[in-house]
């Protein structure tokens, strides 16, 4: 029996982890709900973990709103401006400058490309950014801008299905498999930490699609800023930036560069910063493989399924909570450790195995009980009520229609000559006329009444809500109902049977004792048998 159970156990959860892994891990809400827990774990580590030495040592100069109100110049702003704010950027020494524009094509004015080439020049450690477009053309720097930078790199970021950013590429490879170019992110994380991009690029584990989990250390407000009007107008303290990495680009919403992320909402600078400080921790995240995913799976599939068919429903819920406290824990663990799982399949099949198999024994419990309690207070000949139960109820109706003066009644029943019946034409006819006797009375009587087998010919109907003359009536139609009953022999014989009955109205009660009432009813049956039978007597006290 155990090892059966055990069989059991281990084939529901087989089962079920076969049609989650074939038909419901890749339907897009099941990603998305995967991916959501993911972000969870990426908000956490955020507040757990601080920003690290590389992102101490960022300063981001950022064309917020007030900037833009402040300098009083449509955008885009002249070149020639954000020339002299490179410049001022510049005198301070930082280590390099991320400019997070892509300067494709030349100005109407040439000096405005000129001051910004020999700024980039004299410079010599400024970054820009290139792109590519929806056709697949790679847009970058004009070529005169280009050759004063150090360099410039694509900031594009793939989007999962939830039209999140999550992951980067450090790098687009052409259709032969050549590389096309390197990330802006890349380039920078190189050039701090006096690297080749191509020798961190073939250092990291990539998906098969050639991205990995960018490590988002924080948002905008985690890192120091600088607004651009204060700089343009000397209104700040620019010596910090010495030998720091500067981020210089757009942050305010108008520009629509504002992207969702596992952070929230974040401008692309600002994402761009986190993908290179990513390269500079070599915080590379690592995806588990199908095989531990599907092994995390199953045991905690297995452990729920065994808690939904072996405890009780309290106990398998709380085993099941446990379990999806543990496999959060778990996964925030690997997370940090920065292994990713996917974590929504097994909270998803433990709710499913505990809900089914719970829900399940739940309601065959129910029904079992149903029927136990119906064979427990049922005759199983007639169907009628034991007497037991009949006693049960009549003393909680007598004590409420004394309560609140409610009209009661009981009516004792006995088969005349019922002995005789069974012996002249055997107990299996007998018991004919008792089905027959009580399927009339039930089809006959009302909802509410309570109708059940007294003894072995009689029977006994409690009769709430009636008056007292009404009840007599009642009582002596189903009497007069039952003589009308033909019971035919294996002879041919027609057979008729007669009914003598005792009624006792609860106005005539002696006492409030449920044993008084039924002894009234009695002594009222044995009046009318004493009287010649086939008829039905009224109790009264007098």
């Amino acid at each position: 029996m155990l090892k059966s159970k055990n069989f059991q156990v281990i084939g529901i959860s087989m089962v079920l982890c076969l049609v989650y892994i074939l038909w419901i891990a890749p339907l897009n809400p099941i990603q998305t709900a995967n991916l959501k827990v993911i972000d969870a774990f990426f908000y956490l580590s955020s507040k757990f973990n601080p920003l690290p030495k590389a992102g101490q040592d960022v300063v981001l100069i950022t064309v917020d709103d007030y900037s833009l109100r402040e300098i009083g110049t449509g955008w885009p702003w002249p070149r020639s401006m954000i020339a002299r704010i490179i410049k001022k950027i510049s005198a301070n020494g930082p280590a390099a400058i991320c400019v997070d524009f892509v300067f494709a094509g030349r100005s109407m004015n040439p000096h405005e490309d000129s001051a910004l080439t020999d700024v980039f020049k004299g410079a010599g450690n400024v970054y820009a950014a290139a792109f590519f477009g929806s056709d697949g053309k790679y847009v970058v720097p004009d070529e005169t801008l280009a050759l004063g930078m150090k360099d410039f790199g694509f900031v594009n970021k793939p989007r999962d299905i939830d039209n999140t950013i999550r992951r980067m590429r450090p790098y687009f490879l052409s259709q032969s498999g050549e590389i096309i170019d390197y990330s802006l992110s890349l380039k920078i994380a190189g050039s701090i930490m006096n690297i080749l991009p191509g020798n961190i690029g073939t250092s990291i584990p990539l998906a098969k699609d050639g991205t990995t989990y960018i490590k988002f250390f924080g948002g905008l407000d985690k890192f120091s800023s600088i607004p651009a009007w204060k700089v343009l107008n000397d209104a700040a303290d620019l010596s910090p930036l010495k030998n720091k990495l500067v981020f210089f680009g757009v942050t305010s919403e108008s520009f629509h560069d504002i992207y969702h992320t596992p952070l929230g909402m974040m401008p692309g600078m600002v994402i761009d910063l986190n993908e290179t400080l990513t390269y500079i921790n070599k915080s590379f995240f690592r995806y588990a493989s199908h095989e531990v995913n599907s092994i995390i799976l199953f045991v905690f599939v297995l452990i729920a399924v065994f808690g939904g068919l072996r405890l009780s429903i309290l106990s398998g819920i709380a085993l099941t909570a446990c379990e999806i406290l543990i496999l959060l824990s778990l996964g925030l663990f690997l997370f940090l450790n920065e292994i990713i799982i996917d974590p929504f399949g097994p909270i998803l099949l433990m709710l499913v195995s505990t809900i089914l198999l719970h829900g399940t024994r739940y309601v065959v419990l129910i029904v079992e009980n149903i029927v136990l309690r119906k064979e427990a207070v049922t005759d199983g000949l007639t169907g009628l009520y034991l007497y037991r139960y009949f006693e049960l109820q009549l003393k909680r109706e007598l004590e409420k229609a004394f309560r609140i003066h409610k009209n009661l009644a009981l009516v004792i029943y006995d088969i005349d000559h019922f002995k005789k019946i069974n012996d002249t034409y055997g107990h299996e006819f007998g018991n004919l006329v008792l089905k027959a006797i009580a399927k009339n009375l039930k089809d006959h009587s009302r909802k509410n009444n309570i109708i059940a087998r007294y003894g072995g010919e009689e029977f006994c109907i409690i009769v709430s809500g009636m008056k007292r003359d009404h009840a007599i009536k009642y009582a002596e139609r189903l009497r007069n109902l039952i003589s009308l009953l033909e019971f035919k022999t294996d002879k041919g014989e027609i057979v008729r049977v007669k009914m003598s009955a005792g009624i006792v109205n609860v106005e005539d009660a002696p006492s409030k004792s449920a044993t008084d009432f039924i002894k009234s009813a009695d002594l009222a049956l044995y009046k009318s048998k004493n009287g010649g039978r086939d008829r039905i007597s009224v109790f009264s006290k007098s």
